[in-house]
Formats: C-alpha cells, sequence, structure tokens
C-alpha cells in the first residue's frame, strides 16, 4: 500500500485535522510521514520596508520563519508520539508548486491535505489548491474536510 505518505501542513484546522488522519494512516500502514509547510513569500511591499525601519524585514522574516518552525515541531511530536517515522520540511514559494515539487522530488505515494470550502464561484474559476494540485501529480490524494 503507501509508504510514504506526505501531509501539507499549515496553521489551519484543516491542516490540523489532516495531521490527525496522516498520523494514523502512517502508523496503521507502516508508512514514512513527511510533514510540508509552505512559506509563502513576503509581499511586495516588505522590501520597501527598511527605508522606514530599518531591519523590519528581517525581522518579518526571522518571526515567519520560527512560526513555521515551531508549527513543524508541532506536527513531528505528535507523529513521534505514534513512533511513526517523520521528517519535516518548510520550504518556501507558491503552495501548489512547492506541493507538487516535493511530491515529486520525495516520491511521495499519498498527500494528505485539509480542504477549505470555498463558494461555487470561486472554485469554479479559480480552482481550489487541491483541484490544481490533483491535475499536475500522479500520487492519490486524500482530501480532509
Amino acid at each position: 500500500m503507501y509508504k510514504k505518505i506526505m501531509i501539507a501542513f499549515d496553521e489551519s484546522a484543516e491542516a490540523k485535522h489532516a495531521l490527525s488522519i496522516a498520523v494514523e494512516l502512517a502508523r496503521v500502514l507502516k508508512a514514512d510521514l513527511r510533514i510540508l509547510t509552505v512559506s509563502e513569500p513576503l509581499p511586495v511591499y516588505a522590501a520597501f520596508m527598511d527605508s522606514e525601519l530599518p531591519g523590519a524585514r528581517q525581522a518579518l522574516l526571522e518571526e515567519r520563519n520560527a512560526f513555521y518552525r515551531n508549527l513543524q515541531s508541532e506536527g513531528i511530536k505528535r507523529a513521534e508520539e505514534h513512533e511513526i517515522a517523520v521528517e519535516g520540511i518548510i520550504v518556501e514559494g507558491d503552495e501548489v508548486q512547492a506541493i507538487i515539487d516535493q511530491i515529486a522530488k520525495w516520491g511521495a505515494e499519498l498527500l494528505v491535505i485539509g480542504r477549505r470550502h470555498h463558494s461555487g464561484t470561486v472554485s469554479r474559476v479559480w480552482g481550489g489548491t487541491v483541484h490544481n494540485i490533483a491535475e499536475r501529480v500522479q500520487c492519490s490524494i486524500l482530501a480532509v474536510s
């Protein structure tokens, strides 16, 4: 069955629920688990902050990175409590593309991802994260509500 399970993990309630399911699946299947957190780049205007507040951009980066490291630690701890082989990774970039790239790089067989509900119009016009990933990967996807 699945030996490499990847979870897309952020601070949302849906992702935390998806983590619980991914941990249980990894435990039952004796699979390796990779917890992936995508850190989106700072907004463009952040580049101009230093002209008004020297060091502000760096402080923002450090705060953001510390937040994601703590988030990863939380996920890893939950997996380790169940004696699962787990690895955490934080990458910066566009959420969809980063997930697709990491699935290919690691060879994930199953992606577990929290599914946020969007209005019908938003989903039809832009598609959701899960849909955009599913269109471009070969692994199975479990979208958790």
